[in-house]
């Protein structure tokens, strides 16, 4: 790992779906942006199907030939490096033929491994250093979790995590704000069964925060097992227990829920935000903190203006002041 912090942004900001954003030149404008905001690494997103030209090794080297050239495509664009891979066996997969795989079944580790192996080959080849990993389903999938179904899921990750060493890279545990793991105990029983040479955390803040959690604090307590943090504002905490609710992220997070919440997450330094992103950043620095921090802009209505242009400024004037 390199020995300062790093600062990258997350590619899933812009949402290609089946019918847009299919096209290799408006992911290479997307790329542009990127750099003209002031981010030079990137972290990218897993997805499935052809319509993701950057979701699969097999479609970038479908689109750009090999990683060495999607390299020379990336430096194009004013993007020097990869920093890391976003994988999450939940979403249905057509490569893989699934519609959506859980940790918690060990009937369905071995193809959870074979499809981290992909996103961690490739990430290899292109000098990455973490891949991201969603460790559980949703609440509203799972259900409360009991001890048997925490152990399969580190059992699973360690398997991910022992393949993803063995490349030189790192497995990183992302817990969302509707997952079905929930509180410090369970957090702490699932490092307790995990190898911490090979498999430790990413920290979400806004994703945590909406959770009910105090980022600074939770840090604080779990700092030895942080290797990769997401930087994102929240705007409210869900304190009415909806990540219960069916299809939650879409009845929750999208919908707004009950309350009709415009947006949970948003740029930071927004005045409403939750997250004392300067407090957090001064106590990563005094518990020695080096790796990669990955911006992101989750659901941003525009992800240019609102997200990374916001963030930019909000990094060069505010965050990278307090390391100097």
């Amino acid at each position: 790992m390199n020995n300062q912090i790093q600062w990258a942004y997350a590619y899933n900001q812009w949402k290609y779906s089946w019918q847009d954003f299919a096209r290799v030149e408006d992911n290479l404008r997307a790329l542009k942006v990127t750099s003209a905001c002031g981010f030079r690494a990137l972290e990218l997103c897993g997805g499935t199907g052809p319509w993701n030209p950057l979701g699969r090794p097999e479609s970038i080297a479908s689109n750009f030939g090999s990683a060495a050239k999607f390299k020379l495509a990336l430096q194009d664009c004013g993007i020097d490096a990869i920093s890391s891979t976003f994988y999450d066996p939940t979403l249905l997969s057509f490569e893989e033929l699934h519609h959506g795989l859980a940790p918690t079944r060990t009937t369905d580790h071995a193809v959870i491994l074979a499809t981290a192996r992909l996103h961690a080959e490739f990430l290899a080849e292109v000098g990455g250093s973490c891949l991201v990993v969603r460790p559980f389903p949703a609440f509203a999938a799972e259900g409360a979790l009991d001890a048997a179904r925490i152990q399969a899921a580190a059992d699973c990750w360690n398997a991910v995590g022992a393949m993803t060493r063995a490349l030189g890279l790192h497995t990183v545990l992302h817990i969302d704000a509707l997952s079905a793991l929930r509180t410090t105990e369970e957090l702490d029983r699932l490092l307790g069964m995990t190898d911490s040479a090979c498999v430790n955390l990413a920290f979400d803040t806004a994703e945590l925060t909406i959770a009910g959690h105090d980022v600074v604090d939770l840090y604080r307590g779990f700092h030895a097992r942080v290797r990769h943090f997401h930087f994102k504002d929240a705007l409210a905490i869900d304190t009415l227990g909806e990540y219960r609710l069916p299809n939650a992220e879409r009845a929750m997070i999208l919908a707004g829920g009950k309350r009709k919440i415009r947006r949970w997450f948003s740029e930071m330094g927004t005045p409403e935000g939750l997250v004392d992103f300067p407090s957090l950043l001064r106590v990563m620095k005094e518990l020695g903190y080096t790796g990669w921090i990955i911006v992101e802009s989750d659901k941003g209505p525009q992800p240019a203006a609102s997200g990374m242009m916001l963030n930019g400024w909000y990094l060069q004037r505010v965050l990278k002041p307090l390391l100097a």
